[in-house]
């Protein structure tokens, strides 16, 4: 992430100027302005996991204050975003390397120990390989990953292999690197629970818990201040836009209203008259089986789409075109 130019490099004093403390100030956000003391600090270029063991915020704390400095446009983002770490970019790890890690380290033997007490069986090898990419790649300590197997031993029934890794990756991309970071996040995670089952009431995923993507995307709605009511409200739109569900598109207008500070219903309604909430049982009973969903609207027809809908709609015929291309290549 880079700031706008505020200092001259090198010397023994920060700067900042007085039109800048005014609007953080203004945004009223203690975060957003610890974090730019910490950019001015620490020059333009810096680490996010760095930062946040640093500033003691977890993750969802510091993007609220990144998004805070880019609204009052005291920062600049980087054209292209720093790809998170995923699966298929982890070491090749060999069952050797980890047999060996596991008797020589008592601290991943005893994360090996919860997970088999948590799965209820002897580790395979990829469960192994699984647990010592989230120990060795990640950099999860160990007792932070046995709070992450105690969490799912707690929450699911039964616990897999793939519940172990998808959690892993969310713990280590929300910057949860203590056994403190783990308390506060699942503290968090429970009070959060009844608002997060509502919102996925309302989106038709009622009846299970959310996977981990759901859950971060969820959990910021619920930080940012959002309402089940308002959810209802930009599926509806959503679903009136674009005839079918889509994560990316209705985390879109969620986040023009988040712009614009609305959060609630009522908010919402007075802001877009037009936009009002469709009864429950008219909507698809679950994302991707609307089975006579109408076509996605003519970007450069329809007057009623805002630049950013028409922009994404755009983006989505040139993949489909692009998709059609390869296929017939």
């Amino acid at each position: 992430m880079s700031l706008l130019t505020l200092v001259p490099n090198g010397g023994e004093f920060c700067v900042l100027r007085a039109d800048i403390a005014d609007r953080l100030i203004s945004s009223g956000d203690g975060d957003g302005a610890l974090l730019y003391l910490y950019l001015i600090r620490k020059s333009t270029v810096f680490d996010e996991q760095t930062a946040m063991r640093e500033l003691g915020m977890d993750r969802a704390r510091f993007e609220r204050a990144v998004h805070t400095l880019k609204s009052i446009q005291v920062v600049s983002a980087p054209s292209a975003a720093v790809p998170r770490a995923r699966a298929e970019d982890a070491p090749k790890y060999t069952s050797t390397e980890i047999a060996a890690r596991r008797a020589a380290d008592h601290r991943f033997d005893a994360v090996c120990h919860s997970a088999e007490s948590v799965l209820g069986r002897t580790l395979t090898a990829s469960a192994l390989k699984t647990l010592y990419t989230a120990y060795e790649h990640l950099g999860l300590p160990a007792d932070v990953l046995i709070d992450l197997l105690a969490y799912l031993g707690r929450e699911k029934h039964p616990v897999t292999r793939r519940d172990i890794e998808q959690e892993a990756y969310l713990w280590a991309d929300m910057g949860i690197l203590t056994a403190d970071d783990a308390a506060e996040y699942l503290a968090r995670r429970e009070n959060e629970k009844p608002l997060i089952a509502e919102m996925m009431r309302v989106l038709d995923m009622a009846g299970r818990e959310p996977n981990p993507k759901e859950y971060r995307f969820l959990s910021e709605l619920v930080h940012s201040g959002f309402t089940a009511e308002a959810v209802a409200l930009a599926r509806d739109k959503m679903y009136a836009r674009l005839g079918k569900f889509s994560w990316n598109y209705l985390r879109g207008i969620l986040q023009r209203w988040h712009e614009k500070n609305v959060h609630t219903a009522e908010e919402i309604t007075a802001l877009e008259p037009a936009v009002q909430t469709t009864p429950h049982g008219s909507l698809p009973a679950a994302p991707g089986t609307h089975p006579t969903a109408p076509a996605a609207p003519n970007p450069e027809q329809n007057p009623e789409l805002e630049d950013w809908e028409r922009d994404w709609l755009r983006q989505q015929e040139a993949r489909i075109r692009r998709r059609k291309e390869n296929n017939h290549g």
